[in-house]
């Protein structure tokens, strides 16, 4: 069994890729508890000593091995990042992917002990069940655009890389392992964000509650407001509203559940092109 760690930047970029593969791939949830995950994500058990692992959990090991004593208690309470956020199967290519919230930018050094610390348990003896992991970023392109995320991944993520220059949608084999990278944005312009493709969607789906959405913000935004001056948040916003007739006080993460957007929003081109590129990796 082989493992693609999928490291988002945020909590839309997990819901998104969670859902996109288990519409077009049929990717199954892995709802198991930690203790029956596939080691290293679960533990490696001795049938001796069912209470005490040959070896740990990783996932166990990040949330248990801090100094609690020194964090304020919000840090406390959640798990530290680059944070575990969903396992889903793809039983085809009898493949995991472990969805990670990293919250990209200036995330690299602990994303990439994260790796280095799961490749040294999948060593030989150890009794893992996975046998080869990859890594796969998504990022959104923001302002500053496509080329300029290629050229800030391939400086932050050079110790992995072996030299080679990753490109947006392209897998390269890094220095021991497949690295691959995947960027959000507006086709026309070459920038933005994942909420360029999703709002869309949430348009098409409910056309009439999305403008109402659209009118309300231009009536009562004002000029310092984050909605009026980046349009990634004005589009966040009024998906937001958009879904609150089903979701009422929930966060826009609930417009990617099957009450929300439909199996059809995401079996379109984007995220088809997505899906394409998580399962193209060069083992």
């Amino acid at each position: 069994m082989n493992a693609v760690l999928v490291f988002c930047e945020g909590n839309h970029d997990v819901r998104y890729t969670v859902r996109c593969l288990g519409v077009i791939r049929n990717a199954d949830w892995v709802g198991a508890p930690i203790r029956d995950l596939p080691a290293p994500f679960g533990p490696v058990h001795d049938p001796n000593n069912p209470h005490n692992p040959k070896i740990q959990s990783i996932i166990i090991r990040r949330y248990l091995d801090r100094s609690l004593d020194t964090l304020h208690l919000q840090a406390a309470v959640h798990p530290p990042l680059p944070s575990f956020e969903a396992i889903v199967k793809d039983t085809s290519s009898d493949t995991l992917y472990v969805i990670i919230k990293s919250h990209g930018d200036r995330a690299s050094a602990a994303a990439i002990t994260l790796l280095h610390d799961v490749e040294s348990l999948l060593l030989p003896g150890f009794g893992a069940d996975i046998q080869k992991i990859s890594a796969a970023f998504v990022y959104d392109a923001d302002n500053g655009g496509v080329s300029q995320r290629e050229a800030e991944f391939a400086s932050e993520y050079a110790s992995i890389l072996n030299g080679a220059k990753p490109s947006h949608k392209k897998w390269l084999h890094g220095k021991t392992f497949p690295v691959g990278l995947y960027v959000f944005h507006d086709e026309d312009t070459q920038q933005g964000t994942l909420e360029d493709i999703l709002a869309p969607l949430v348009k098409a789906t409910w056309i009439d509650r999305w403008q109402a959405a659209g009118h309300y913000l231009d009536k009562y935004k004002s000029p310092s407001d984050p909605v009026t001056r980046k349009h990634a948040e004005y589009i966040k916003a009024q998906s937001c509203i958009t879904g609150q007739f089903l979701f009422p006080g929930d966060p826009m993460t609930r417009i990617f559940d099957k009450r929300g957007l439909p199996d059809s929003c995401f079996d379109s081109d984007q995220p088809q092109a997505f899906v394409d590129f998580l399962t193209r990796v060069p083992w």
